[in-house]
């Protein structure tokens, strides 16, 4: 083999991966947006539904980003923030707040009365929890109640106005622990929400 060859080649598999990798940040730049859709529609809608009543718009597409902070890596963390509106006015803005609890980040679908700052509700998105056990926080519909119609000023830690559940204790605490980092969030940037 000659030296020309080599080159050559070497030339030919560097153009066809230039064409292959730019092809393929074509696409996802051309999907993005779609993806990012879809992941709200079929993972957030659940839990909005649990939280949100009685509004007439479509809070889905009637949402908010907002750059609440900085990960561990120095990227931009966005917080959701989706607007249950009936007439036109906002009666209920809902958002996803997450915390850690026993093998993972829970997070946890929070929807805030912005007219009397008081919680309509939360509903866990996202859990890692051990089955049976942990995931009752989700399951046990009595646990996410207690949380309904309690002013954001209230104690959610637990044994304050929360009470755990027996057996899942760390998994309660980061729930508790996400609704707590939730109104802060909120309380912060309510003034960006335009309610």
């Amino acid at each position: 083999m000659q030296v020309r060859e080599i080159i050559k080649m070497i030339v030919v598999l560097t153009l066809i991966a230039a064409v292959c990798g730019g092809g393929l940040s074509l696409v996802k730049l051309a999907t993005a947006e779609q993806i990012a859709y879809q992941q709200i529609k079929f993972i957030k809608e659940p839990a909005l539904k649990k939280v949100l009543t009685g509004y007439d718009n479509d809070p889905v597409t009637d949402r908010k980003d907002i750059v609440t902070g900085k990960d561990k890596k120095g990227k931009d963390v966005v917080t959701t923030f989706f607007f249950a509106k009936k007439g036109g006015q906002v009666i209920t803005v809902a958002f996803e707040a997450s915390a850690t609890g026993f093998h993972g980040d829970i997070g946890v679908m929070m929807a805030v009365n912005p007219e009397i700052d008081k919680l309509d509700g939360i509903a866990i998105t996202s859990q890692s929890e051990t089955p049976g056990v942990g995931t009752r926080v989700a399951d046990d519909p009595s646990f996410c109640a207690q949380f309904k119609d309690k002013s954001l000023t209230a104690n959610f830690s637990l044994g304050g106005e929360v009470q755990g559940l027996s057996g899942a204790t760390v998994s309660s605490a980061g729930v508790s622990n996400a609704v707590k980092a939730g109104v802060e969030t909120y309380k912060k940037y309510k003034s960006q929400l335009g309610v």
